[in-house]
């Protein structure tokens, strides 16, 4: 992972005289201020699985593995080991030393009863189906012995039971309604909620008990006392933190990170993630453009766009000078495989391929994105219209983005992904977007079919191999291909230090691995 750390400027100006006392004060209270742009409601992220509450979540439970950044491997966590029985069961021997914050110990009554709450039918939330539709039962062998099994060989099995939080059963299925659980979340993971509620904010303390794992993404709190505010505007947050009233700003701008990085008591870290910008167009003609279904209009259009260009305009370094992504899925993922590079950046090619198709370059393209994809979107309709083409930007709310998405209406995706919510496998990727469904703008059945035989395949080599096929046809076919990287930038007083290791958040932290310098 490549982090940066600005240095400040020596000949800066001095605009926070009196930031630094309010931030040391904090660091005396042991306390770390932060703000997030949506309110957390609930910390669950089987309710709500958006991102700021994942970032919360994780710090509350565990799940029964986990993915190491570092050593790229999934490794045990509440489960002290795991054995493939066969090629449809694996199954986890618990640790006996870990409890719950209520101070109940874990045992295998809570794995079976959190398996089964997520799959009984009369329970309904966001990615049931995805995450959890490939599982089939959960058996206890003993107190502390679990077998988990699926309905029929799926390869990235550890990679989805990572979003299995597990819940106490004792608390849990007491609820008359177990959706608010997480107002009032027990967990076994290394901060403990002391207070949830969408207004006040978010409340976290350190666990004292908690021992899971000495290093990595789940080692235990290094600070005591975590305060998370809603603050649904950026330079807002910006001028508290100028203030020393908050002391971290995180998914920041390239210009705020520069700017802010100036400042004599304030440091930006930024590193990178494994979130990227796409390009994707409309070859199935579900939007009725119809031009999209000639290949040579397509790659005239991906010719146009200088990915390098945009990189250097929108992403700090030193992700920006990161070798280009060269196919949809990223290389950190398991099972990505990919030879095949996008087109290059040739305007004049560009222009000779809209003339061999018969294309009149002077056509309306929307590009439909949303939230943080925005900048990216506007950069690309303005390379698009040097070649004369009239491209518009349609940005929407990420609801109204899904929606137009299932109706058919995209013409042209500017838009993140980022492997389904940071999922270890490559297998998030191939099956968001090339299996037959409303996210489908290809229609390329061959896609859906490798996707298919690549999840199924248990040896990596061969998996490999597998998706290697895929995403050099979905290169060759020119029908989508990324853009920018998307880098974390975090700006904070210096007496905040961030991890180098371990994570790839695209917040650019651990609420675990913060310390104070």
């Amino acid at each position: 992972m490549k982090f940066a750390r600005y240095a400040l400027s020596a000949g800066a100006a001095v605009l926070l005289a009196t930031a630094a006392d309010p931030a040391a004060a904090q660091k005396s209270k042991d306390t770390l201020r932060v703000a997030g742009l949506q309110p957390v409601r609930v910390i669950d992220a089987v309710f709500d699985p958006n991102p700021q509450t994942n970032l919360l979540d994780r710090m509350v439970f565990d799940t029964l593995v986990y993915y190491d950044v570092e050593a790229r491997k999934v490794v045990p966590l509440l489960a002290e080991s795991y054995t493939r029985v066969d090629p449809l069961t694996i199954e986890y021997k618990l640790r006996k030393d870990v409890k719950f914050h209520n101070g109940m110990p874990v045992t295998a009554d809570d794995v079976v009863y959190t398996f089964d709450f997520v799959k009984d039918p009369k329970v309904n939330f966001r990615f049931k189906g995805t995450r959890y539709g490939v599982y089939s039962k959960a058996v206890k062998v003993d107190d502390h012995t679990v077998r988990i099994s699926t309905k029929a060989t799926y390869a990235p099995f550890e990679s989805r039971i990572m979003s299995l939080p597990i819940f106490p059963k004792a608390v849990h299925s007491k609820l008359e309604d177990r959706s608010k659980f997480g107002l009032k979340p027990i967990g076994t993971g290394p901060y403990m909620a002391t207070q949830v509620d969408a207004t006040a904010g978010v409340v976290l303390e350190k666990n004292p008990n908690f021992k899971l794992a000495a290093k990595g993404s789940k080692s235990p709190a290094k600070i005591g006392r975590i305060e998370f505010k809603t603050i649904a505007n950026k330079q807002t947050q910006i001028a508290r933190l100028i203030a020393g009233e908050q002391d971290m700003v995180y998914q920041i701008s390239k210009d705020q990170a520069e700017n802010l990085a100036k400042m004599p008591n304030l440091q930006v870290t930024v590193g990178s993630t494994i979130q990227f910008i796409y390009f994707m167009l409309d070859a199935a003609d579900r939007s009725k453009i119809g031009i999209f279904k000639d290949k040579r209009v397509r790659e005239a259009l991906m010719h146009a766009i200088d990915r390098r260009g945009l990189a250097k305009a929108l992403v700090p370094e030193p992700v920006a000078s990161d070798p280009l992504q060269i196919s949809m899925c990223h290389e950190w993922h398991t099972g990505c495989k990919a030879t095949k590079s996008p087109p290059a950046y040739d305007p004049d090619r560009a222009k000779a391929l809209l003339k061999e198709a018969g294309v009149d370059p002077n056509f309306s393209l929307a590009l439909t994105t949303w939230g943080p994809s925005r900048p990216t979107a506007e950069a690309v309709a303005g390379q698009l219209r040097k070649l004369g083409i009239k491209a518009t930007v349609d940005n929407n709310a990420i609801g109204g983005f899904v929606k137009k998405r299932a109706q058919g209406k995209v013409q042209a995706f500017v838009s993140l992904w980022d492997n389904g919510g940071g999922q270890a496998d490559v297998v998030s990727t191939s099956g968001f977007f090339y299996l037959p469904g409303s996210r489908n703008y290809n229609g390329d059945k061959q896609l859906a079919a490798w996707h298919k035989q690549g999840q199924t395949e248990l040896d990596l080599a061969k998996r490999e191999a597998i998706y290697q096929k895929l995403f050099d046809r979905v290169t060759e076919e020119r029908y989508s291909m990324p853009i920018v990287p998307i880098a974390s930038a975090v700006a904070h007083t210096k007496e905040v230090k961030l991890p180098t290791c371990c994570h790839r958040k695209p917040e650019g932290f651990l609420f675990n691995l913060i310390e104070w310098n």
